[in-house]
């Protein structure tokens, strides 16, 4: 990894080559993302604007082609790379997720209108089955409301999935700039990473208030990406803090595959009442944290 970030950090053409071909490679497009990151989190966005335009040219012939996920992951990742490099503030970027993954519901669902369309009649008419006994208790109209979301919803989670994904890449970026020119620097960034409360209440209205107001329940599950991804910088932190075995993140990531829907708000949950009473605060560390984070890598 070191010889590639030379090679990488050896100039635009370096770095472009590597993006355009990682993009143009189907499902590697994620670390052409990786890459372009680390190159504005590392020299800016002055240095990192012509790799995303010639870098990310197969993405656009992707997109043409009717797959447009490289294009969002590529164009998303730099931005958020942009917005961290400059404010140097985690809570604020996994903010800005909610609406990038907005945009991107908006985008999937008008491009991928008709597969969606197929796939939401699809799950309505599991409705009846999935819910069961409960179904039974609801009147035609409470049913035919529940179906009429399936599409804003669907694409919802489209669009949160894509955010998730870009903030992946963001954060293996991240990572890669820490193990490169600050050894431990990122660990205890991530640790810290917590919402405000206003940030926390807003999501979370959002969530619970949204689907009352029909086609903007697209907005609901957008708005889940940064209280998951706080809740899960918690638990990495109390684990990181009271030095407790790997066994627990791997217990919460097995959770977070097999049992999501006990799991998710569980963790969102936990995200919401740390940014009201800040846990980690509270915790003494056993041996303290990790080194300081020099914050954009630059030196």
């Amino acid at each position: 990894m070191q010889g590639l970030a030379e090679y990488i950090m050896r100039g635009r053409r370096q770095a472009t080559l590597v993006v355009g071909l990682s993009v143009a490679i189907p499902l590697l497009f994620w670390f052409g993302a990786v890459v372009l990151a680390l190159v504005i989190l590392r020299r800016g966005l002055s240095e990192g604007a012509p790799v995303v335009i010639w870098g990310g040219l197969p993405a656009l012939a992707w997109a043409m082609l009717g797959d447009p996920t490289p294009l969002l992951l590529v164009l998303g990742t730099a931005l958020l790379a942009s917005l961290l490099r400059e404010r140097n503030d985690w809570s604020l970027v996994v903010l800005a997720a909610a609406p990038l993954g907005l945009i991107y519901a908006l985008i999937l669902l008008a491009m991928l209108h008709e597969p969606m369309v197929v796939l939401a009649n699809e799950l309505q008419g599991m409705m009846p089955k999935v819910l069961g006994e409960l179904g039974k208790d609801l009147s035609e109209a409470d049913m035919a409301r529940l179906q009429s979301l399936m599409l804003p919803i669907l694409a919802g989670l489209t669009g949160a999935v894509h955010a998730l994904l870009t903030l992946a890449s963001l954060i293996l970026a991240r990572a890669w700039q820490a193990r490169l020119f600050n050894p431990g620097g990122f660990r205890e960034e991530f640790h810290q990473l917590r919402l405000k409360p206003w940030m926390a209440v807003s999501l979370l209205l959002l969530v619970f208030v949204a689907p009352q107001f029909g086609d903007m329940a697209v907005v609901a599950p957008v708005s889940t990406v940064p209280l998951l991804l706080a809740g899960l910088a918690l638990i990495h932190g109390i684990v990181g803090i009271k030095q407790l075995s790997l066994a627990w993140l791997i217990a919460m990531y097995v959770a977070l595959l097999f049992a999501s829907q006990a799991a998710v708000p569980l963790i969102m949950l936990l995200a919401f009442i740390d940014s009201l009473f800040d846990f980690r605060s509270r915790l003494k560390p056993e041996n303290g944290l990790g080194g300081d984070d020099e914050s954009n890598g630059q030196g």
